[in-house]
């Protein structure tokens, strides 16, 4: 398959990415170059795909299915990152909504957290075979400063630079009893970040995230979520100083049965 190259994506869902990201923030030097891109995969046709220009560079984006519990999303989200890996993304920025553990936090903060805990463990997700993953650093240091910098730089809202976030990938929602559960163990808590994670460390891309804290049952506004967004991608170099493919390359090959230790 002759598919294009990039460096940059944006892997959203259809809860944080309007149908009209990334020309709906407003901001210059944007232009569509490519729309309703679907692709072929070993593991079924790939969710829909945008290319953009972005100044110089070319960034591809993708709006996953938004929230908890869809039947297939580990199966999309595998077809999206073999098109991420096929195309030779390098830097990944993924987007989303979430919801509040810390006390601290508030409705339309932002925050990037710098790890997970993921609760329960989703079934695990490999491009192919089975590998034992190292997941150091598996949020990119140099992806979250310079989220941190372009959010700071919007001089809009809170934004916190650090945080834990509880991935319940296999709840529509959250009790009361399970938040208390976890405060002191996680900040933040969501249905997006894995595998997500563990996908963009086989491919040895640099990955990171950026909530927005979302207020109950009221609508959300992404739109200062996604300039701090449009603003990261537009600072970011191509290939970054951090050790994300190091590490990736020194991940143990093993083939082996999930679940036997």
């Amino acid at each position: 398959m002759n598919l294009l190259k990039t460096d940059f994506a944006i892997i959203g869902d259809t809860d944080t990415l309007t149908s009209d990201f990334p020309m709906d923030t407003g901001e210059a030097g944007m232009e569509i170059l490519a729309d309703e891109m679907v692709f072929e995969t070993p593991y079924g046709q790939s969710p829909v795909f945008r290319l953009f220009a972005l100044d110089d560079r070319q960034v591809i984006t993708c709006r996953l299915q938004g929230g908890a519990l869809v039947s297939d999303q580990s199966e999309e989200i595998r077809q999206a990152f073999w098109v991420l890996r096929e195309v030779g993304v390098k830097r990944i920025i993924a987007p989303g909504c979430v919801r509040g553990i810390n006390p601290l936090l508030e409705a339309g903060d932002i925050i990037i957290p710098e790890d997970y805990i993921n609760l329960p463990p989703r079934s695990h997700v490999f491009l192919e075979g089975n590998a034992r993953l190292i997941m150091e650093q598996a949020l990119c240091p140099e992806l979250r400063d310079e989220l941190v910098e372009s959010g700071r730089e919007t001089g809009e809202g809170r934004i916190f630079s650090r945080g834990i976030y509880a991935v319940n990938s296999a709840s529509p929602g959250e009790s009361p009893a399970e938040l208390s559960l976890l405060k002191g163990h996680a900040d933040i808590t969501g249905h997006r970040l894995c595998p997500e994670v563990y996908l963009a460390r086989q491919l040895g891309a640099c990955y990171a995230g950026v909530y927005l804290v979302a207020g109950g049952s009221r609508a959300v506004d992404t739109s200062l979520l996604n300039a701090v967004v449009i603003a990261a991608v537009r600072n970011l170099a191509a290939v970054g100083n951090c050790d994300c493919k190091a590490i990736a390359k020194e991940m143990q090959r093993d083939i082996y049965t999930p679940g036997e230790m």
